[in-house]
């Protein structure tokens, strides 16, 4: 592209992870199975900059990570800080263009008729992976899961590519 420098952008996290409470034993696990792919994580509880408010920790986890995954759970779908977390999510990739950043971990059983509008809008660019249930098994097992996991968090061969109308090549 004429008069347009190539920008590589770079992130701090492989993934930050929005999640609820009720939730936190079972992503800690999460969390550590991933770290020991060699991914690097941000979780509320672990990333929080001290003299920063909640939500500007929020928007700084989302902007500083490659991806953001939602630990779906019917608890989760209730929550306030999951609504906003999902919001702010929304906005950054659109405004980025950054709409398949977006992994969904369905860990309860819930249709995509119960997700909230926020992410239904843009549903075709989302990953779901759904954790392992009596449902799915043997064909969803947690190694498979994981895998998957694996997969969509790898960072792609080619670089995410930003261009600066200012720069002459």
């Amino acid at each position: 592209m004429k008069n347009y420098k190539e920008l590589v952008q770079e992130y701090t996290n492989d993934a930050f992870i929005s999640y609820i409470h009720t939730d936190l034993e079972w992503v800690k696990q999460f969390h550590e199975n991933l770290n020991n792919m060699g991914f690097k994580l941000c979780m509320d509880a672990k990333e929080l900059i001290a003299g920063n408010g909640i939500a500007e920790n929020v928007i700084n986890a989302i902007y500083s990570s490659r991806k953001v995954i939602f630990i779906m759970t019917r608890d989760f779908l209730k929550s306030t800080w999951g609504s906003y977390e999902m919001k702010m999510t929304r906005m950054h990739a659109f405004q980025k263009e950054r709409e398949d950043m977006v992994i969904i971990v369905l860990k309860d059983k819930i249709k995509v008729t119960d997700m909230p509008d926020i992410l239904k809008s843009m549903w075709f660019k989302i990953t779901c992976i759904q954790w392992p249930n009596d449902d799915n098994l043997p064909y969803n097992t947690e190694e498979m899961f994981y895998e998957k996991m694996k997969i969509n968090l790898q960072k792609m061969k080619e670089t995410t590519l930003l261009y600066s109308r200012n720069s002459v090549t």
